[in-house]
């Protein structure tokens, strides 16, 4: 495992954290699904401007292709509608903490799936991220802050497929020979496009609200959180098992 690993791993965590924070703000002035498919667009667009400066553009093959928009559509049109529809059905604070259980579900998808050897230390780590997430958020009920529980089991849900997304095809799909920059563009591609076939379903609940004043939230949202974000990680599991970085996330 290279040293670079964990710092990159952590340097992705920050960077979500501030595309998770930056998501509250921006949805008083943005619907869900207008966010999330504004999100990934500018994600596309700016990891294939990425790829091509940097010469990493190019195409293995179908099944790492495939990998990469499974993930895209699991993490980013699934598991972002879960997450901006949570947001707004409970507090921001409760369904960042809850959403934050992705490193337990990663871990568990990298043994299951990937192989990757079951380390007690790194299960115990991505562990303690549960119980620490649910001794906040029963604090949070204590002080007497209201709650939905379709906002709670909303946002556990995209925990659990963020924390798959990030390992299993996103591991798979590397190790198939796509680059970090190749990927997350088919990613973000793969997870706009998901967001449009999921509208005609979704629109009839969600009515389309989108003001200026919002944009820089969604901005920051996207490029200091999610491309900024994706790439490092991506960058990491290049160098570490999935199983290793994934409580660091």
């Amino acid at each position: 495992m290279s040293t670079w690993a964990i710092p990159l791993a952590v340097g992705a965590a920050a960077a979500w954290a501030l595309g998770i924070t930056a998501a509250k703000p921006a949805l008083r002035s943005w619907d869900g699904l207008s966010f999330v498919l504004g999100r990934w667009v500018l994600v596309a667009l700016l990891a294939l401007l990425y790829a091509g400066v940097s010469g990493q553009l190019a195409f293995p093959g179908w099944r790492p292709a495939a990998m990469a928009a499974l993930a895209g559509v699991l993490d980013a049109s699934v598991g972002g509608i879960l997450y901006v529809t949570a947001l707004q059905r409970t507090s921001a604070y409760r369904a960042t903490t809850l959403s934050s259980t992705a490193p337990l579900w990663g871990v568990l998808a990298s043994v299951a799936f990937l192989g990757e050897p079951l380390r007690w230390g790194v299960f115990v780590a991505a562990g303690l991220v549960v119980v620490g997430a649910w001794f906040l958020t029963e604090r949070d009920a204590a002080n007497g802050r209201p709650s939905d529980p379709a906002g709670t089991l909303l946002a556990l849900a995209a925990g659990v497929l963020w924390g798959f997304a990030e390992t299993v095809p996103s591991k798979l799909a590397l190790d198939g020979g796509l680059s970090p920059a190749t990927l997350l563009c088919l990613f973000a591609v793969s997870g706009a496009l998901g967001v449009l076939a999921l509208m005609p379903l979704l629109r009839r609940r969600i009515a389309r609200r989108t003001e200026r004043r919002g944009l820089s939230f969604l901005i920051l949202s996207a490029v200091g959180g999610a491309f900024l974000g994706w790439i490092l990680w991506l960058v990491a599991l290049t160098q570490a098992p999935a199983s290793v970085l994934s409580p660091v996330r």
